[in-house]
């Protein structure tokens, strides 16, 4: 089962309604003809949301105006992207109203808004809106923003393409704009890739370095905010850490690493607790002081927002909460420390995955292992 909730006003939710909310999770219902969908992947731009099957097959509902969707028409309930039939899809991304899908063959399919290049296009042969297109790249691992792309591909090399007047394509300050994906320069062989709203941040999991470039105006680049206001090249920070890196994550002022010894360090913008912390810090690391207790078994970033899995199946949040975004019983406009959220499912349902966008969410889940077996027993004295 799937289940969303947060900012709905596209039908980006899946909910077959669009309305200003939802501040509960709600199970979504894909069409009776494709029920059978077990989830791979959801990704979540701005007020749109593709989902991936384990077969490779593309979804999609919400917002369509720049054709994100890679379907003619919006829909506020997942559809099957017919455009894209045929082709085996390993890896999703979104931004903000722009998307793409890795290849089995690892190419990259792009769609959606192009206005500042963003899907990697030249423009001057390329519309605004652009239908599902396949470029001739190689691509591992994607990362969409607000009006920029980054890709790693088999070697381990940031290409990366769209706006750059924050400086956020690492391209030098005379580059303020690319409509064609481009090697980014002086980096070492980069593992993980995060865009944010103005600015980029990769791990090289070989040297244990950070490196950032783009907007820094909230200490987004764990640099001096008043001497790099914008960083248009990238720059090496040794943050200290040697512990091997499972995530690495952006919102759009805010970034996250999740460590493999279960620590998450954050840092940036904290205008909305986004940093889980009620401490006035910006451009410095910040440890989330997890629940007494608690494993984290997977997070997800929205644009001003975190939601968290532990492992005992409690999922709990912090951050921006305007569209009730975070799902607590706190009716707060943000909440500044991690928080239960109220779920109100099934408590016989495992959570295994968890997505978040702009302002809305999406969890998978399973019937835990236990309540399968008890079924199994009711049914067989039943027989």
């Amino acid at each position: 089962m799937i289940f969303s909730w947060g900012a709905n006003s596209h039908g980006q939710l899946g909910l077959s309604t669009v309305n200003e909310q939802v501040e509960k999770a709600h199970q979504v219902l894909i069409d009776s003809a494709l029920n059978a969908v077990e989830v791979k992947q959801v990704a979540c731009g701005g007020g749109h949301t593709l989902l991936l099957d384990i077969e490779g097959k593309l979804f999609s509902c919400g917002w369509n105006h720049k054709l994100q969707l890679g379907t003619d028409k919006e829909c506020s309930s997942f559809e099957r992207v017919w455009n894209l039939g045929g082709i085996v899809f390993t890896n999703i991304a979104c931004g903000w109203d722009f998307s793409c899908g890795v290849t089995d063959d690892n190419f990259l399919f792009v769609w959606g808004s192009n206005s500042n290049g963003e899907l990697g296009l030249p423009k001057d042969h390329f519309p605004e809106v652009v239908k599902p297109f396949r470029l001739q790249v190689n691509a591992c691992e994607v990362s969409m923003g607000l009006r920029h792309t980054a890709i790693i591909n088999s070697k381990g090399e940031v290409w990366i393409t769209g706006c750059g007047r924050h400086g956020q394509l690492g391209l030098g300050d005379e580059l303020k704009s690319s409509d064609r994906f481009q090697q980014v320069p002086k980096l070492g062989i980069i593992s993980h890739i995060a865009c944010g709203q103005n600015h980029t941040t990769a791990w090289c999991s070989d040297e244990k370095a950070l490196y950032v470039w783009g907007d820094n105006r909230h200490g987004q680049l764990l640099l001096d905010k008043e001497k790099y206001k914008k960083v248009f090249t990238a720059q090496k920070i040794d943050i200290g850490v040697k512990q091997g890196v499972k995530k690495l994550l952006s919102g759009w002022t805010n970034s996250l690493l999740w460590l493999e010894n279960g620590t998450l360090i954050t840092w940036g913008r904290n205008n909305y607790g986004q940093l889980g912390t009620d401490e006035n810090i910006c451009g410095k690391l910040v440890h989330v002081k997890i629940p007494d207790g608690k494993e984290i078994k997977d997070i997800a970033l929205g644009s001003e927002h975190t939601i968290c899995l532990m492992t005992d199946n409690s999922l709990w949040a912090w951050g921006w909460n305007e569209h009730a975004n975070t799902a607590t019983k706190l009716a707060e406009p943000f909440i500044s420390n991690p928080t239960l959220v109220d779920l109100d499912i099934d408590p016989s349902l495992c959570i295994t995955q968890i997505y978040a966008g702009s302002a809305h969410n999406f969890i998978v889940t399973k019937q835990s292992e236990t309540s399968k077996k008890e079924s199994e027993k009711t049914e067989n004295k039943a027989s």
